[in-house]
């Protein structure tokens, strides 16, 4: 729950912050600094997040949800890897590196990464939404937001529009708070973590 606020807080602030900077601008900024390592934090919640929300609805979500768990994981892992660079390695490129290299756009391995990391979140958020719908167990409005907002975050990312964790963020929160809520008015209804 806190990493999905979390989430949907720092993408906004990073939009009003940078949406008409350029990327080589902002790197050498103390807010994109703070910003990036927020979202450190923040994915490093989320991955926490979702196991949690898995174990809750596994036996509900069968094999789909599983799969979608672990697509969606590994994005988030792969994403984690790139703001941790974009946190502490890019600040150090903008002083260091000629402004040529800051301005090229990623090519070969560098936007395969990019790619892959892109794909799985949509994919892993699509079908970990859709196996949650199927289990009904948290709330449906949550699980069709995170499917059709982990597409659209995807797309938003190739078209560099600002805001494409905000939905994200927000379906998530709403799971954790249902699980949360749960928690607290049924105790017993949690799953035991020794599966």
């Amino acid at each position: 729950m806190i990493g999905g606020a979390l989430l949907v807080v720092v993408d906004v602030l990073d939009g009003v912050f940078f949406f008409r900077t350029t990327e080589a601008a902002a790197m050498g900024s103390t807010a994109w600094i703070i910003f990036d390592v927020l979202d450190v934090l923040l994915l490093v919640l989320l991955s926490l997040g979702v196991v949690g929300i898995y174990l809750y609805q596994a036996k509900q979500t069968g094999a789909l949800g599983m799969i979608g768990f672990l697509v969606f994981f590994f994005g988030l892992a792969l994403m984690s890897g790139a703001v941790r660079s974009s946190a502490f390695i890019l600040p150090w490129l903008a002083v260091a590196a000629p402004p040529e290299l800051l301005a090229a756009e990623p090519t070969g391995v560098l936007y395969a990464g990019f790619l892959l990391t892109i794909v799985l979140l949509a994919l892993g958020g699509l079908l970990y939404g859709l196996a949650s719908l199927r289990a009904g167990v948290l709330p449906r409005g949550a699980s069709v937001l995170l499917m059709i907002a982990a597409v659209l975050a995807a797309v938003m990312q190739f078209l560099e529009i600002p805001f494409a964790g905000v939905f994200v963020g927000a379906a998530l929160a709403w799971m954790g708070y249902a699980l949360w809520y749960a928690a607290a008015d049924e105790p017993d209804a949690i799953p035991d973590m020794a599966i």
